[in-house]
């Protein structure tokens, strides 16, 4: 973290938006790929701590040459007046007498113009060859707030919320939060410093920027092994690098009372599943459910119902890139198939494309084709053409899955 980062321009003041974070599909897919079975996500407002730290620190800058023979004559030369500074390098001593009174400034020199000498920070800077200067600085940090351990540098680049809204949103608050802020965390941190942090060498105060917690998005997700009788565990994803955060993760893992707490909703699988198909309007002949699939609680789907080019799937219908994957019916986890192979050619393409026009690094024409074999297999699908992928992703405009099929395309 740099050296005055002020990680306030991170937090979010205007209405929220209805996700907060990336689609809960992106983490489910990644649950999979991680080898795990997930079996509810929970969508959680993580509350923060923000610590203010104020003191001195060391900067540490290039040399200006002069300045630099400056600090060399009264080392090295044991020259101790600015009449011999001048002298010596044949400049004007109004122009020596302006360089002397700058490192004076900086803490560099010592004494008057008869009697000039390094401090112990001049002879430390010539010595190292670098010039410091001990500034005066201003540095916040994040503290979770379960148990106020301090966050990693990664969060830092994390937009956060300032203050819970009232818009209505699927996230909430993790839950009813009286934590009190722990004045020790800070002092704890301190005897194992991590030096990403650039934390002032003498701090002088800290301050609580906020009574009430800050908040960060954050999806908790429960899984188990894929074998029998595998017990239950929370994985969290967030915005960090790799969507995994495991610090997060370590936290609400060492503290039972958040497991406890996203357990006390007690809306059982299957009345879950029926309610949500009810609502969206959908006859009993049409979906069937198995509790205990291949790959968790899976969802039968009549291929009529599925909706083509829809991204919404919260209103109780799913949609074409709801099948072969799991998608989400209130908190459950539950994986969707179709027996109608037209379905599930669509929801492959789809898929396939919703990944290249959200990858944020360039995928190789390898990463591409296993990528697509997976998804095949996954919805029991022979390879589709490239060329019948990239006319669906020309037709949707999505200009940056194209470009990058085309090239297979050559």
């Amino acid at each position: 973290m740099p050296t005055n980062y002020q990680p306030s321009s991170n937090l979010l003041k205007a209405p929220v938006s209805k996700y907060l974070l990336y689609s809960h599909y992106k983490a489910l897919d990644q649950v999979q790929e991680m080898g795990y079975i997930p079996v509810r996500l929970f969508r959680v407002l993580y509350p923060l701590w923000r610590v203010r730290v104020d003191g001195r620190q060391r900067i540490a800058t290039e040399f200006d040459e002069l300045e630099w023979y400056m600090e060399r004559g009264l080392f090295d030369a044991g020259f101790s007046s600015l009449v011999e500074l001048a002298s010596f390098y044949g400049l004007e001593p109004v122009f020596v007498e302006r360089l002397v009174d700058f490192l004076r400034g900086i803490g560099h020199i010592k004494g008057n113009y008869d009697n000039l000498s390094l401090t112990e920070l001049g002879i430390a800077s010539v010595r190292d060859r670098v010039r410091y200067e001990d500034q005066n600085t201003s540095t916040e940090l994040y503290f979770e707030a379960l148990g106020s351990n301090p966050l990693s540098p990664e969060h830092y680049k994390i937009p956060i919320l300032e203050t819970l809204s009232a818009e209505k949103t699927p996230f909430q608050a993790l839950f009813h939060f009286d934590q009190p802020w722990n004045d020790d965390a800070l002092e704890q941190m301190l005897k194992n410093p991590h030096e990403s942090f650039n934390l002032p060498d003498e701090i002088s105060s800290t301050q609580l920027l906020n009574p009430e917690p800050a908040y960060m998005p954050a999806y908790f997700i429960e899984v188990r092994e894929n074998k029998p009788a595998s017990p239950l565990k929370l994985l969290v994803f967030s915005q960090v690098r790799g969507l995994h955060d495991t610090v997060l993760e370590d936290a609400v893992n060492r503290d039972p009372i958040v497991y406890r707490a996203l357990k006390a909703k007690t809306d059982s699988l299957s009345e879950s599943v029926r309610r949500y198909f009810e609502q969206g309007g959908l006859k009993q002949e049409a979906w069937y459910l198995n509790e205990n699939g291949p790959w968790g609680a899976q969802v039968m789907v009549d291929g009529r119902i599925f909706l083509p080019d829809a991204d919404d799937d919260e209103a109780g219908r799913l949609t074409m890139r709801s099948v072969g994957r799991y998608t989400l019916i209130y908190d459950w986890c539950i994986w969707v198939m179709c027996d109608d192979i037209n379905v599930r050619n669509q929801a492959a393409v789809e898929q396939l494309l919703e990944w290249l026009q959200g990858a944020n690094t360039r995928p190789s024409p390898v990463e591409i084709n296993r990528k697509f074999a997976s998804l095949c297999q996954r919805l029991s699908i022979p390879v589709l053409p490239v060329d019948a992928i990239l006319a669906q992703a020309r037709q949707k405009g999505l200009s940056r899955a194209a470009e990058r099929l085309e090239e297979m395309a050559e």
